[in-house]
């Protein structure tokens, strides 16, 4: 990959193969039975060429468990994003996400089942440095990739936004004294 992000001799093998753990960290979460669970189903479909070389590949995603964002039930994980960023990040990166100081404990959508870690031996310090290279090898500029993580950080402090009953509780409002609102708003450009 060069460093302006665009691929350099990258062939259309390696980026299929190193799609995966993008779709991994951003689509699979521990659930009771499986620490890996894709939380989608995802279609694939790969195109040859005569002489059987791999030419291209498509691949399709739905019904993403959205509902996984706000709750997991006892024993569960969020999305592995999300614990992979607060572990595997550097200095420098939790300091431009926002994220010092804060660990998955500290985030409502990381903390509400009180499981942080993975039962499968996988460490998400390592699921980190391999999301970042895959992102690299699909050529994901380093500007997708920073404002890829800005979301993902804005996400974790949404979850602890709250929000005020005013008027007698027939109107409600941001809580303007939440100590996430300004991270959120950075992150988001706002």
């Amino acid at each position: 990959v060069k460093k302006d992000g665009s691929l350099n001799n990258v062939n259309i093998e390696q980026q299929v193969l190193q799609s995966n753990p993008i779709l991994e960290s951003f689509g699979n979460a521990r659930t009771v039975r499986n620490d890996n669970s894709s939380r989608f189903g995802k279609f694939i479909e790969i195109k040859f060429n005569k002489s059987g070389t791999l030419i291209g590949a498509s691949i399709e995603t739905y019904l993403l468990e959205k509902v996984r964002l706000i709750s997991q039930s006892e024993g569960e994980r969020n999305y592995h994003v999300f614990y992979e960023m607060l572990m595997g990040m550097n200095d420098e990166e939790i300091d431009q996400f926002l994220l010092t100081d804060y660990t998955a404990e500290d985030f409502k959508m990381t903390s509400c089942s009180g499981t942080f870690d993975r039962r499968d031996g996988v460490q998400d310090v390592d699921t980190y440095v391999e999301l970042r290279d895959a992102l690299e090898v699909m050529g994901f500029s380093p500007e997708q990739q920073s404002d890829l993580f800005s979301i993902a950080s804005a996400v974790l402090h949404l979850s602890n936004l709250s929000i005020n009953s005013i008027k007698g509780g027939e109107e409600s409002e941001i809580d303007y004294e939440n100590p996430h609102l300004e991270p959120i708003l950075q992150l988001l450009g706002l």
